[in-house]
């Protein structure tokens, strides 16, 4: 398959997904400055500028040949069944906090190696946090180009703050409570 029969079954397949508002490629100055405001945020750090994070899953996207974005209607559903969205990770690669989906959350109830930051993030209170831990947004599954014809290699990233809000005043949803959302993917070659 050529590239624009491949770009144009994903966009046709996106579009279709529940809750899907709008769909743009990336390109030129768009994309540009979308990698502009994620280094600017990373810069700034999280948790009001007391800690580093990096964003794993935006950059693995950017490392794909096409990338897209997507606006998502605010109660719409459409990422992989990641229990890992967001955690806290130590400078020796051990996860030291995270966010916890509601089954997760279950499931270590009453644990005593666990702090309870809020309804549904913790922190593991056993382990030897090794240097200046970091907030990471991770790569999360994408599964819905799986049977797209052509696509290979699919990453996608929780888009921060600062893009989401540029992105959604781009297309025309500043005043939404729409989230954004970044998928990059290869194209096969014939």
């Amino acid at each position: 398959m050529d590239k624009a029969t491949v770009m144009r079954a994903v966009k046709d397949k996106v579009k279709s997904l529940p809750g899907v508002i709008t769909f743009e490629f990336l390109e030129g100055e768009f994309r540009q400055h979308i990698i502009d405001l994620e280094h600017e945020a990373e810069s700034n750090g999280a948790c009001g500028g007391l800690m580093p994070f990096t964003n794993e899953g935006v950059w693995e996207a950017f490392k794909r040949q096409v990338q897209f974005v997507i606006v998502m209607d605010s109660s719409a559903i459409i990422i992989g069944d990641t229990n890992g969205l967001v955690y806290i990770r130590d400078q020796k690669g051990q996860i030291v906090g995270e966010w916890l989906k509601p089954d997760r959350l279950a499931e270590l109830k009453g644990r005593p190696d666990i702090c309870w930051i809020s309804d549904d993030f913790v922190m593991y209170s056993g382990l030897e946090i090794v240097g200046e831990p970091y907030f990471v947004l991770p790569n999360i599954e994408f599964p819905h180009l799986d049977d797209v014809k052509g696509v290979k290699n699919v990453a996608s990233g929780s888009i921060s703050t600062l893009a989401d809000d540029y992105i959604r005043a781009r297309l025309g949803y500043t005043k939404t409570k729409h989230w954004t959302h970044l998928v990059g993917f290869d194209i096969e070659e014939k």
